[in-house]
C-alpha cells in the first residue's frame, strides 16, 4: 500500500471537524489558520454570516458553514481551546470558516478521493469527494462552492466598506 501512495498522485488537504464529522479543504485554497478573534455583526447580512473580523487590516467575513454542510454545531461539549478559523483565500478576498478543530495537512491519493458517493444525505453540491478510512471518512468540502451556496461575498465586502 505504501507504493501505491508514493506513485499515486497526491493533494494536501487540511483536516478539521465541526460537529462529530472530518472534514479536508485543498490547502491550495487556505491562506491560513488562525486562533478565533472576536467578530463584529454587520447589519443586514445573511444570517449564514457570524460577522466579520479585522485580520491585519482586512476585514473578512466569518461563514456558518455548518447549514452548508448539514452539519449540527458542536454544542457544550466544544472545546472553545481547539477550535479555529480557517482562512479561505476567494477570488473576492479572504473569507472565514469557523471549525471545531483542525486536525493535520494529510496527503491524500487522488485516487482514494470518491466523487461518487451513493445515497449519502449531504449536499453534493458542496463537495469534492468522499475519502474512505479504517475509523471513518473524511468529506472533501470546495469552499468556493460553499461560499456561493449562500452568500455574494461581493456584497459583504462592499457593505466592510461602509462600516
Amino acid at each position: 500500500m505504501e507504493s501505491e501512495t508514493i506513485s499515486a498522485p497526491q493533494k494536501q488537504f487540511i483536516t478539521f471537524t465541526l460537529g462529530a464529522e472530518r472534514y479536508a479543504v485543498d490547502i491550495g485554497k487556505v491562506k491560513e489558520v488562525i486562533l478565533p478573534i472576536s467578530t463584529y455583526p454587520v447589519p443586514g447580512m445573511p444570517a449564514q454570516v457570524r460577522g466579520v473580523i479585522n485580520l491585519r487590516g482586512e476585514i473578512v467575513p466569518i461563514l456558518e458553514i455548518s447549514a452548508a454542510l448539514g452539519t449540527l454545531e458542536n454544542e457544550a461539549g466544544s472545546d472553545s481551546k481547539s477550535r479555529r478559523i480557517i482562512i479561505i483565500d476567494g477570488e473576492e478576498g479572504g473569507v472565514g470558516f469557523e471549525v471545531d478543530r483542525v486536525i493535520e495537512v494529510a496527503k491524500i491519493a487522488e485516487s482514494r478521493i470518491k466523487s461518487e458517493i451513493g445515497n449519502v444525505n449531504i449536499n453534493r453540491e458542496v463537495l469534492d469527494g468522499i475519502v474512505q478510512e479504517e475509523n471513518g471518512i473524511i468529506l472533501c468540502i470546495n469552499p468556493e462552492r460553499i461560499i456561493g451556496s449562500f452568500v455574494d461575498i461581493a456584497e459583504i465586502n462592499k457593505a466592510d466598506t461602509v462600516v
